[in-house]
């Protein structure tokens, strides 16, 4: 079961979310490999030692591992321009992860679809 977030952590998270936006406009980061990535969410520990960053990543699937692999490489750069806005004891680790929820949730539907034209629903 997981915890619930804190006020702090909740405003932090968004805060970071919307640096890290505004990085990817301002580095024209919004597409990697033809890829177009969005920024779903930023996650931060309660220790505010580390933050993951959820991303949706749409267009060539194959390509997702690679471009993830791109952002945690560049996470020293993400975690400098968020300590220039934000001040904290300790900039937080910047870990970029994979949001699979939606395709997840495709995958659920199309079962569920399947299922009815089976049973004939």
């Amino acid at each position: 079961m997981q915890q619930k977030k804190s006020q702090r952590q909740l405003q932090i998270g968004e805060q970071i979310k919307r640096i890290i936006a505004d990085i990817f406009a301002r580095e024209n980061m919004s597409t990697i490999s033809g890829n177009y990535i969005t920024i779903l969410e930023a996650d931060i520990s309660p220790d505010i030692k580390n933050c993951s960053i959820f991303i949706n990543i749409f267009g060539d699937e194959t390509k997702n591992k690679n471009i993830l692999a791109k952002l945690n490489n560049a996470s020293g750069f993400f975690r400098r321009e968020i300590g220039r806005q934000i001040t904290f004891r300790n900039n937080p680790e910047i870990i970029f992860k994979l949001d699979n929820s939606a395709k997840n949730a495709m995958d659920i539907e199309k079962l569920l679809s399947q299922e009815r034209k089976t049973k004939g629903v």
